[in-house]
Formats: C-alpha cells, structure tokens, sequence
C-alpha cells in the first residue's frame, strides 16, 4: 500500500480513539520528536514520511477507529489545532479547520471516546479542564507544551513561517491499513508501536487474546477483550496517580519503572489455571516476558482445539486480570480513608513481593476476615509478615510467599494464616526480634517509621491526647516526616562523649543508630535542630506536635540527661512495645 498525504489521510474522515485503548502516553520530550520531524521535512523542502496507522472501519460512512497510532495522531490534532489558531487569515485559518478540526457538517475530526472525550474536547475549546487521570494530565502538559512552542515559532518567525508549517505537514505522509474487522486490525498492532512509547506486555496480551478470538471463535470476544483490557488500562492510571500523590506516596508504586506489566506478572503468580487444565504461577523469578511466552501462549496454543474451553479461559483469563487491576485501584484507594491500609502501603511501604497475595485475598473478599485460632485479619498477618521478616530481618524469600499465593485457593483463611505465621517464626521469632531491635542500628531500616508511628500511638495514649487522625499523619508525612538522632548523629569536638556514659567513639557509635536514640519529628525541627546537643534541641522539640517527642523532652527536664544509660533504656522499652503490637499468635 503507498503512502498518502496528512491532507488525503484526514480528507474525507472521522477519526475517533476507542474508549478501550490505553490513555495518553507522550510526554515533553515525545512532542519534540514530532516537531524534530516536521523541521525536518521543513528543511529538506520535501515529503517526510510520519509514521503508520492501523485503522479499523465497518463502513465507508462510519467514523475510522485509531487501533495503532493514536500516540501520534492525538498529539498531530492538538499541533494543528495550536497553529489554526494563531493563523490570522480567517479564510486560510477556516479552510484548515474544516479540513483538520472541526467539518462544519460532520463535526468533530477526531475524538477521544470514553472518558477523556470531554476533557480532550474542553482542551482544544482553551476551557482549562481540570484532570483526574494520568492520561488527562499528560494531555494537559502535552497540549501546553505545544502552545508554547507554537507561541515561539511566532515570535522567530512571524505569521510566514505558521503557513509554511501547516503546508508542510499536510503533505507529510503516512502509510495506513484499514480492516473492516477490528480484531484483525488489532492482531496487526503487535508488530506496530508508536514513537518513543515502547510496547507494553499489556498491549501484546491484549493484541495476542483477540487474535485467538478472531481466528478461532469467530471474533465473538473480540469487543470484550478489548473494553475489559481498556479499563485495566484507565485503573492503572488512577493506581499511578493516588500513589504518587504528596502526603499518599507509595514508594513502589511511585517509581518510574512501576508499569502495567508488573500488575500482568502479580496476577500471573496469583492466577489459578488449573481448572482449564492449564499450569501456571509456578516460577516466582517470571517476568512479563514469561507471562507472554512461557504461560499465555502455550495455554492458548494448546486450547485452540477445542472452541469451548479456549472461549471460557479467555474470558475467565480477562476478567480476573481485568478485576486484579481494580482490587489492586482499590487497594490503594483506601489508604484516603482507612488508616491501617495508610500505615501499610504508605508507611511501611509493603513489600512488592506481597502485592499478590494481597490482591488476591482482597479479589476473594478475604483480606479483612480472621480465622478461628486468630483473631487477627489476614490484612494484619500480611503487616505482621512484612514487618518482621521483609523489613526487620532484610530477607525477600519470594518462593515461599508465592507458594502461598498459588495454592490459596484449595485452602482455608486458617491455613493461610498458619503459614504465614509459620513463615514468621523462621524468619524472625521474637526472641531475635526483641534482640534485633535492642541491640542493632535501626536508622536505615525500612520498618523504622512505622515502629515510631506506633511509640506515637501509646504515648498519645499515656498523656490522653487523642489519636493522630488519617489527614493529620497525611500532611505531616507531605511536609515531611524525617527520623532524628536524640543524640547528634555526627558529634563534633565540643561534644563530650564520656559526659554522656560512653566509653569511647567506638562506644558512642554502636549506639548512635540504635532504636532508642531515634524518633520521629517534623522535617522543619529536624532542621532547626541541625547537629547540637540534646540539651540545646529542648526548645525545638517543645514545637513538635507529636507526644513521643514531648515524651523525650520531658524525661529531659530538669537535671535529667539523655545519656548511654537512656539510649539502651529507651531501646530495651521500644523493643519489648513491638514485640508486644506484633505478636507471632494472637489468640
């Protein structure tokens, strides 16, 4: 097939993104690729070639769906939307509207479908929508971006050189492939990616399901893969974007690298195939890679034969995966209104290893129910679990949490429990634990502020202050929730080490890092009080609002001091409470 002209490609058509496809991806960078390209052809006075599009369309009359490539066409509308605009020819600015914008009979040229069609609509019309996805806010950047970039292209090269751009990108060209059949358009979409947005597993399993869809049942799923995978897609972005919010982050969520198909390979580990006579979830190293190649397409291989059981895993398959997406949505929603789900994910930041099992307890309604020799909710065990062995013991023994994970589903909430406790009492029994805390530097440990968070709780207890509330620890922790040393970190030579009960620098060393010398305190003490001495941090501690903090200032007053002998008081005192908050059995 030849290449057209943007102009022959848009003349004629109505294109529209289907509410299923992933929401916008390019950032900053990517709409300079796109500039690059058009200056480019500015520069060579000749075509360019942009790109290729799969298009889906039953009918010549209907509107063009975008299965590949509307990365680049979204970004193409708000650019020629931007330079329409600045154009200041009325006739030569409502021709290009009418050929790239807005057809005064058909409307809209292009159009966002789902829940971005307001918001993407309400961008282009400068009404300044307000975003609530991921997707929504990049369009934002993007469209902005473009405007400013627009805006310089004005003022370097006048009214002349707007013209010469849209001349020039009407006749860049573009090779298309249009289906009447949108599963096939879609099966096409594995080996087609848009620029600078590499292809997820995601998209592939997507693509690979409605293949076997297509071919061996007649396209009957074709529609309900797609939707189903479309909302994974959208609770994905609001899972980025609550994780990533101040005062709410999610250390593993907030990361860079966190993406669709770490979610594709958590639900692998959790998925039961057994009952279509599938194996899978056995290898706890699997990567998204080996969901794809070593799991999904021997199964839909070898069920192919027999168009029953393939349309029933397809569908079992999507819609667990699907629902894995939106327990996981749910999840993370909750730390804005539970506290104990707050403590978990944002404070103690979880460890990545448990996400499937709590996902799939959660999936199963199970993560707040006890068993009968516990009383403890299973949302509790998992605390219990992470903090002990993943946080204070530093292990990450991923066989036996996924062996746990895989075989749930042929047991009760009872066995669960036991072996989490039993995996609890080899990693970290409380004989070690108390010892552990007690004896060992705790400053860099990951399960410190939540051990904190809890001195806080009983010494709000002890002097009958209320409970610190969800919002409260939410803006502490947004402006900055750090961990002081009582004692300074780093003693210079108007500190008296043996004034303090120390033996030596050696001496004072080994306990600097110790629990007892540790507490939370608000980022701008913290500041204030720098490197100085106990004694001269009083005033500053005075400010904080937190009652472990006072706790520390009042067993100062006086004629007390904060010495050897308190740090390892302080310590043995912390570590017999958490032993205590997180037994191993609680009958």
């Amino acid at each position: 097939m030849s290449p057209e002209t943007i102009q022959i490609f848009f003349t004629g058509r109505t294109f529209v993104i289907p509410s299923y496809q992933r929401d916008y991806a390019w950032r900053e960078m990517n709409v300079d690729d796109l500039f690059n390209d058009i200056e480019e052809a500015l520069e060579g006075n000749s075509s360019h070639y942009l790109g290729t599009f799969i298009l889906s369309q039953v009918d010549k009359n209907d509107p063009v769906h975008v299965v590949d490539g509307q990365q680049r066409l979204t970004t193409l509308t708000m650019l020629l939307d931007s330079l329409i605009d600045v154009v200041e020819d009325t006739e030569l600015q409502n021709h290009y509207r009418n050929l790239f914008i807005q057809n005064p009979v058909d409307g809209a040229k292009f159009r966002v479908l789902g829940e971005n069609e307001v918001f993407f609509r309400d961008l282009l019309s400068e009404k300044n929508p307000a975003p609530v996805s991921d997707g929504q806010y990049r369009l934002r950047k993007a469209y902005s971006w473009i405007r400013q970039r627009v805006a310089a292209l004005v003022t370097n090269g006048g009214q002349q050189l707007v013209k010469n751009w849209l001349q020039c990108i009407s006749k860049m060209e573009v090779l298309k492939f249009i289906e009447q059949d949108e599963g096939k358009a879609i099966r096409m979409f594995q080996s087609v990616n848009d620029r600078g947005v590499p292809l997820a597993k995601m998209d592939i399993v997507k693509s690979l399901l409605v293949y076997y869809s297509n071919r061996y049942l007649g396209g009957i799923l074709d529609t309900f893969i797609s939707e189903e995978f479309g909302k994974a897609f959208r609770s994905f972005s609001r899972i980025k974007r609550m994780g990533g919010e101040s005062g709410y982050k999610i250390r593993q969520i907030d990361r860079d690298t966190f993406r669709e198909d770490d979610v594709l390979r958590y639900h692998y580990l959790a998925f039961n195939a057994a009952p279509f006579g599938v194996s899978g979830g056995g290898d706890y190293w699997a990567t998204s890679e080996t969901v794809l190649e070593t799991f999904l397409k021997p199964a839909l291989k070898n069920l192919r034969s027999d168009s029953n059981k393939l349309s029933t895993f397809i569908t079992a398959y999507t819609t667990d995966l699907t629902q894995f997406f939106a327990s996981l949505e749910a999840l993370v929603q909750t730390t804005r209104t539970d506290m104990a789900s707050y403590l978990l994910w944002v404070i103690q930041d979880l460890s990545a290893t448990l996400y499937p099992l709590l996902i799939r307890l959660h999936r199963n309604g199970w993560l707040n129910q006890c068993g009968t020799a516990d009383q403890r909710s299973l949302m509790e065990i998992i605390e219990l679990t992470d903090l002990r062995v993943f946080k204070l013991r530093g292990t990450n023994p991923q066989a036996d949490i996924y062996r746990i994970t895989r075989d749930l589903h042929q047991h009760s909430i009872d066995w669960i429990i036991q072996e989490l406790q039993n995996f609890c009492v080899w990693g970290m029994p409380d004989a070690m634990m108390a010892s552990r805390l007690m004896d060992e530097g705790m400053y860099r440990n990951p399960a410190l502020q939540r051990m904190l968070l809890q001195e806080e709780a009983q010494a709000r207890v002890v002097v009958g202050t209320s409970e610190l509330g969800l919002a409260e620890l939410a803006a502490l922790n947004q402006n900055g929730l750090t961990v002081e040393h009582i004692l300074p970190q780093d003693a210079d030579n108007s500190f008296s080490i043996a004034g303090y009960g120390f033996n030596d620098e050696a001496d004072y060393l080994q306990h600097n890092h110790r629990l007892g010398n540790l507490m939370l305190l608000e980022g701008s003490i913290n500041s204030a009080c720098k490197n100085n001495t106990v004694e001269s941090k009083m005033a500053q501690y005075m400010r904080s609002s937190l009652s472990a903090v006072k706790a520390v200032a009042a067993s100062c007053a006086g004629n007390q001091k904060f010495n050897k002998a308190k740090v390892n008081d302080r310590s043995q005192r912390l570590a017999n409470a958490m032993v205590t908050r997180w037994p191993l059995k609680k009958p």
